[in-house]
């Protein structure tokens, strides 16, 4: 199971620097989970201030 960033998103990028899958880009503007290389390790979501990342 993957996970995606919702709109709630404020671009921190706390997620991106936490992935240690190297998953989560910013693209135009907003960041992005791409599925087929998060391992659904949840590290994202304990550190994103707004909640913003959930269960795909």
């Amino acid at each position: 199971m993957a996970y995606e960033i919702t709109g709630k998103c404020n671009g921190c990028g706390k997620c991106e620097f936490t992935c240690s899958m190297d998953a989560i880009r910013r693209s135009w503007g907003s960041y992005r989970i791409d599925p087929d290389l998060c391992d659904s390790c949840g590290a994202c979501t304990s550190v994103c201030p707004v909640r913003a990342i959930r269960p795909d």
